[in-house]
């Protein structure tokens, strides 16, 4: 499945943990290799937190290592899922592979050319993993409206706020979609509760990752590989960390989403 992860504005919450942690359990429930192509370049991405800290210097001096760079070596050719890989960094015993954004002039230059590009991995790599996910920066530019077009699915990133809110109403409506709500917080009063009652487009759409310090300084530090694998070795049954639960929850609802007939 080809999926979209995207937020209507910079603020939302946590859009690449987000989606690094559903990619994560989606390995973890089902198996199958899942590739982001992390096509944000002005944002960290998931391959910022899965990196230690010694790794992220080796990181910075691959800015031809990436999305733009697997076009080229793919231009006016069938689509190589060895090729995918090695221009990729790998996780997760070798199931999630991610596509860092290459040179970032390659999106603010040639917008429609780059557009055209990340539309033609996401569809041929589809055939080759189970989920394709693609990071889109914030806000409806003419590159996000290309790829969110060409998504089977679009999962939207929210923060809990009204100004998020007021913007979740002037979205545009996708075959299918989600709403995940990021870094949060069951006492704010935009709880999912009411944020579902205030917009009713997102009842029996919207999941919620809670906001958990172990897990930003996770991320901070490159750890969240281990971090994830510590909670995941619980049995369903045993699992007794709140954060656990209710990931678990969300990566159902985006199961449950995503065998919705659009």
């Amino acid at each position: 499945m080809k999926v979209a992860v995207w937020s209507p504005t910079p603020f939302s919450g946590r859009k690449s943990t987000n989606l690094l942690l559903l990619a994560l359990q989606t390995i973890w429930e089902e198996g199958g290799e899942q590739l982001v192509l992390h096509a944000d370049a002005g944002g960290s991405g998931p391959e910022h937190f899965l990196l230690s800290g010694g790794n992220r210097s080796r990181m910075m001096k691959q800015m031809e290592f990436g999305v733009d760079l697997l076009n080229k070596l793919l231009y006016c050719r069938r689509f190589d899922k060895a090729l995918a890989v090695n221009a990729a960094y790998t996780f997760a015993g070798g199931k999630l592979h991610i596509l860092p954004p290459g040179n970032s002039f390659f999106y603010q230059e040639n917008s429609a050319e780059a557009a055209a590009a990340t539309v033609g991995i996401m569809r041929h790599a589809a055939a080759e993993f189970q989920n394709v996910w693609v990071e889109l920066p914030a806000g409806l530019s003419d590159f996000s409206r290309q790829v969110l077009s060409a998504a089977d699915m679009v999962i939207i990133n929210l923060a809990q706020s009204p100004f998020e809110l007021s913007k979740a109403e002037q979205i545009p409506t996708f075959r299918r979609e989600l709403f995940v709500v990021g870094a949060y917080e069951q006492r704010c009063v935009y709880s999912r509760r009411n944020l579902m009652l205030l917009n009713p487009r997102l009842r029996g759409k919207c999941v919620v990752v809670p906001y958990c310090a172990d897990y930003l300084a996770a991320c901070c530090a490159g750890e969240v590989e281990a971090f994830w694998e510590r909670g995941c070795r619980q049995g369903e049954e045993e699992i007794t960390d709140p954060f656990f639960k209710a990931v678990k929850k969300a990566y159902l609802g985006w199961k449950r989403c995503r065998a919705q007939v659009p």
